[in-house]
């Protein structure tokens, strides 16, 4: 039986653009059999897993504020970095009790589809999955942790940070589960079809830098998928080889913002950005579907 998977990347507030995405997909008809997720992928990913339809998804980021989320003022992030032990400068209880309160963990843990998240373990650089049927809060948390500025969260006695700092695209889960049919949802242009003139000043510079943290991984996995297909002499040949036979059949689509959206946008939780993220999302997605 063939599979659909969907894939939500990480990038903070800009998670709204991938409940607009959603809401074409469900009037489209588009099911995922396999969704993963990383950071605010991980989030929606569940939602959609435990059963939250795409009106109560694009509801939940209209309702969404900062305060929902963490945390966080420059007396207490002033403190944090001049404590000379890590301290994270923003807390995010708010955002443990949003998704206790929102998300139906019993619904996600029994769903038919299969969800899968990503974390990173601090203390060994290992990559871990986490999927249901064991789905548990701190697991989100973990995946959605964001270095430096988010506290770690642990998981089994070990720190996690946010999935993204190795895979912020987890797109291997959704190729080694046999999805045949791949939805793709980035979170910045780079990836996507739009070409950018270069940098012009710091700033920019910057911002392109966090871009291109954005999409890294899911452009190594692309190319890997591309030598696999071609069949050229390198090493990535026989990794894909063992991973997926037949890998030239599998067919994947990306969703991605035509513009850059700017550094603030990451953690920006207004109504209006989500409002515009939504939009852009819903109609880049029937433009792809």
């Amino acid at each position: 039986m063939k599979k659909k998977a969907l894939v939500l990347s990480g990038g903070g507030a800009r998670g709204a653009y991938q409940a607009g995405v959603f809401r074409a997909l469900s009037e489209k008809g588009w099911d995922p059999d396999i969704i993963t997720g990383t950071s605010v992928g991980a989030i929606n990913a569940c939602a959609i897993g435990s059963g939250m339809d795409s009106n109560h998804l694009c509801d939940l980021w209209r309702e969404l504020d900062k305060s929902q989320v963490m945390k966080l003022t420059w007396k207490n992030s002033l403190r944090a970095l001049l404590r000379r032990r890590f301290h994270a400068l923003a807390d995010t209880t708010p955002l443990q009790n949003l998704l206790l309160e929102k998300l139906n963990f019993q619904n996600l843990n029994a769903s038919q589809k299969k969800v899968i998240i990503t974390a990173v373990n601090v203390m060994t650089a290992e990559l871990k999955f986490f999927e249901n049927p064991k789905i548990r809060i701190e697991h989100i948390l973990a995946s959605s942790a964001i270095p430096l500025i988010f506290p770690w969260q642990m998981v089994d006695g070990a720190p996690h940070w946010d999935g993204g700092v190795m895979a912020n695209t987890p797109i291997l889960p959704a190729i080694t589960h046999g999805a045949s049919e791949i939805l793709v949802v980035l979170l910045s242009p780079v990836g996507g079809e739009t070409h950018l003139s270069p940098p012009r000043n710091r700033l920019e510079a910057l911002e392109r830098l966090y871009e291109l943290y954005l999409i890294g991984s899911f452009k190594n996995i692309e190319e890997g998928i591309e030598f696999q297909k071609e069949s050229i002499s390198n090493p990535l040949v026989a990794f894909w080889s063992k991973i997926r036979p037949g890998l030239e059949n599998t067919s994947i689509k990306v969703i991605a913002p035509k513009k850059l959206l700017g550094l603030s946008s990451f953690l920006n939780f207004s109504r209006q950005q989500s409002e515009t993220l939504m939009e852009s999302g819903y109609s880049d997605a029937k433009e792809v579907i």
